[in-house]
């Protein structure tokens, strides 16, 4: 009765194989005409000077963007650093304790 058994399982196998390889030369062969029919090979070439050329231009334009930092703008980081102590100062016991009480809770 095993070898009923083996003899089976040998044969779906060798058919299973058979139905595989035939269904990939059916695709192989598909593959092979759409590529065949569409000999169209698109290629563009390369141009290093004008990559080169629009790296510089946006350099150019990010250069000219910046500018030596003014009177008014180290006021204004004066006033920036005032403000952001005396925020420290007024909401900071509330900061901590809001982030201890988070802590406690994910524990």
């Amino acid at each position: 009765m095993l070898e009923v058994w083996f003899g089976v399982a040998l044969g779906l196998l060798l058919a299973s194989n058979i139905a595989l390889w035939l269904k990939l030369d059916r695709c192989y062969s598909d593959l092979h005409k759409i590529l065949s029919d569409s000999q169209t090979v698109i290629e563009s070439k390369v141009d290093i000077g004008s990559i080169k050329d629009e790296i510089a231009e946006t350099i150019e334009d990010f250069m000219q963007g910046l500018h030596v930092p003014t009177a008014q703008d180290h006021l204004f980081g004066v006033f920036g650093q005032i403000a952001q102590m005396w925020g420290m100062k007024r909401f900071g016991p509330a900061i901590e304790q809001i982030q201890t009480h988070l802590q406690d809770e994910q524990l």
